[in-house]
């Protein structure tokens, strides 16, 4: 607009000179043809009055009047019959008849006569005038003038001189005026430039009154269009927040399966951690794995919800594929939802393993004595001892029964936390003898040594279950020890309270240390039955300390 306004303002100069000169010269060159004119019919009318009965006084006269003037002036005088008998600029007796000229026809005729026409003596524009000083004779004045086209040449350099001079002004001035002009218009355009960025929007309107309203929109404007920016920001940050803090992998994708948006999660159940967002990417790019590009085609091109359990790396994951549409047909993005199911699945396990282990633990007993019980029944066995014999192996296999049975018991109650009083406080090196004395003739037995070293510290818990953490521990050291072995218990306190336990035993083999903790899980199944554990222990202890 500043280049058009400029551009408009020279050229408006530029014309406007033109016109101003041609005028000029037109208007120049016409008061300079009636003053020549009106400066002949003076000099005539003072000629006329001279006497001119002599070529002498002829001449005299015309001497006087080329003398004064200072201008070339040709004087001719023509008889009644057209003949030139005197002219002052070429030979009369060579000159043709004058008598059919306009201006000496008009002064015979009227008294006075003009013209103005190309003169073959003179070769120029010449203006005549002519008056009857007599019957005889009439007296012509001539004049050379300069043509129109040469007064335009000639007054070129002063037009072009000025026309520079009037350009330079017009550009000054043009370059001042436009940047005036547009000095409002830039400003409200900065201010909308800037409307992010500040919060006030600061408008120099100067003296245009006509840009006021403008300027107030603009304000009235940029007040809606921040709050909006700022609601917008909020949404965009909150989401980005909760997107980013979820545990769930969350991934926007649109319809031509380029990548909206990705959180953390996402990359990381993807397989892909170091996948970065920048500009636009397709979802290939992100994984390749063929499960996923196909439930992503399937969802965006059938418009149908898919859900899919996928592996990776011993984890469990389950993909929700929700295609995003605003009408039935048209299919605009998809949200892939991830979530770790991984603790779902080992739990579910875990349930079937306990079922199974729990079914076979009361079935192998149960089967036992179902078995002795027939064959006394049947009259199998007749013997008093061996009655008394079996009689004694269902009284023991019923006995491990129950105990596998209160095990069970007191596992789920520790689980669901039932019946927990940590209010009161105890003293550890106390249970530790306790549970020393409890176990030292099992010990003894089996030829184990125990060694308690305990501090004098205590803390805040269940006294019955610290109990039994203390004695499942211990009695294992004793059971899956070796022959005059030893099972030694410290018990201190650092910044925590520890508890360890430590025997000679033969040890538990790496692959099995992860699953010590689960329910009937036994690394040595023959061990176990000359040991005769019901496979809890541990798994109570692991509960309890949790």
């Amino acid at each position: 607009m500043k280049k058009r306004l400029f551009y408009v303002i020279i050229i408006l100069s530029v014309i406007l000179v033109t016109i101003t000169g041609v005028l000029s010269s037109y208007v120049y060159y016409e008061f300079y043809l009636n003053e020549s004119k009106e400066q002949l019919k003076t000099i005539a009318k003072m000629l006329s009055k001279d006497d001119w009965d002599t070529f002498e006084a002829i001449h005299k006269s015309a001497d006087n009047i080329l003398t004064s003037s200072n201008y070339h002036i040709r004087i001719t005088i023509v008889d009644k019959s057209g003949d030139v008998i005197f002219d002052n600029v070429a030979n009369y007796n060579a000159i043709e008849n004058h008598g059919n000229r306009p201006e000496i026809m008009n002064a015979f005729k009227y008294g006075t006569g003009e013209d103005t026409r190309l003169s073959r003596t003179l070769e120029n524009d010449t203006y005549y005038y002519a008056m009857k000083l007599n019957d005889n004779r009439v007296l012509r004045l001539s004049r050379e003038l300069s043509s129109i086209r040469k007064m335009f040449t000639n007054i070129i350099p002063i037009i072009l001189s000025l026309f520079l001079f009037i350009i330079c002004v017009a550009f000054i001035v043009a370059s001042s005026i436009s940047k005036k002009i547009i000095k409002p218009i830039t400003n409200m355009t900065k201010s909308i430039d800037e409307l992010i960025e500040d919060d006030e929007l600061n408008i120099e309107i100067d003296n245009y009154e006509e840009l006021e309203p403008l300027a107030i929109k603009i304000k009235e404007q940029k007040s809606i269009i921040n709050e909006y920016i700022n609601e917008i920001k909020y949404e965009r940050d909150t989401i980005g927040i909760i997107t980013e803090n979820m545990k769930e992998g969350l991934i926007l994708l649109n319809s031509e399966k380029n990548i909206l948006s990705i959180n953390s999660s996402g990359k990381r159940m993807v397989g892909n951690r170091k996948f970065t967002l920048k500009g636009r990417k397709n979802i290939i790019e992100l994984t390749r794995s063929e499960q996923i590009l196909e439930n992503v085609d399937k969802a965006l091109t059938k418009n149908k919800h898919i859900v899919n359990d996928m592996d990776l790396n011993r984890f469990h994951y389950r993909y929700y594929y929700s295609p995003v549409s605003e009408t039935s047909h048209i299919v605009d993005g998809l949200v892939i939802l991830i979530e770790d199911i991984t603790s779902q699945k080992k739990a579910e396990i875990m349930r079937r393993e306990f079922s199974a282990n729990v079914s076979h633990e009361l079935k192998t007993p149960l089967t036992t004595m179902i078995g002795f019980a027939q064959m006394i029944k049947e009259g199998l066995i007749t013997e008093t001892e061996s009655i008394k014999k079996y009689c004694g192996l269902i009284n023991n296999e019923g006995l491990r029964l129950i105990s596998l049975i209160e095990d069970i018991i007191r596992l789920s109650k520790i689980e669901e936390e039932i019946d927990i009083d940590s209010s009161n406080f105890i003293k550890l090196n106390d249970l530790a003898y306790d549970v020393y004395n409890l176990l030292s003739s099992k010990a003894e037995k089996n030829n184990i040594k125990i060694t308690v070293n305990s501090e004098n510290v205590g803390m805040y818990a269940n006294e019955n279950y610290i109990n039994e953490l203390l004695y499942n521990i211990i009695e294992n050291g004793i059971k899956y020890n070796k022959p005059n072995g030893e099972v030694i218990v410290n018990i201190y306190k650092k910044d925590k309270i520890y508890i360890v336990v430590k025997d000679t035993g033969f040890g538990i083999p790496e692959e099995h240390i992860d699953r010590i903790f689960e329910r009937f899980y036994r690394v040595d199944k023959s061990r176990y039955k000359e040991t005769g554990g019901t496979g809890l222990g541990l798994s109570i202890v692991k509960h309890i300390v949790e």
